[in-house]
């Protein structure tokens, strides 16, 4: 799903997107500048997962909050802050890739299945 950034208001565009029915990415977009975007949103559902104890295969539960901004354009930091930035070059968000970024993010991060959380 592509939004133009041309498109988005102050007053914010809610978004909802789904993949294979096991997760759901939904929030707001809502414009900062004439180059920026804030998006603020949730990714909720469960995804299959290889335990990075045993390698077993399991049900990980995701809700994760999504907080970071669009850039439409080079980004430049004036503030000299270190934020979540995501850079487009065609004028639009691409929201299937920041879902898609996010995830890979979180699943980047080590989760046990139940049977090896107390080992």
């Amino acid at each position: 799903m592509k939004i133009s950034f041309s498109k988005v208001t102050a007053q914010g565009i809610n978004f909802e997107l789904g993949r294979n029915n096991s997760l759901e990415f939904s929030g707001i977009l809502k414009k900062k500048d004439p180059f920026l975007v804030k998006c603020q949103g949730t990714i909720k559902g469960e995804i299959k997962y290889i335990c990075d104890r045993c390698g077993d295969e399991f049900m990980l539960p995701v809700d994760q909050n999504v907080e970071l901004n669009l850039s439409d354009g080079v980004y430049k930091d004036n503030e000299n802050e270190l934020s979540d930035t995501m850079e487009f070059y065609d004028g639009n968000i691409d929201l299937i890739e920041v879902f898609e970024s996010e995830l890979e993010a979180f699943k980047s991060d080590y989760f046990y299945c139940e049977k090896c959380k107390n080992l």
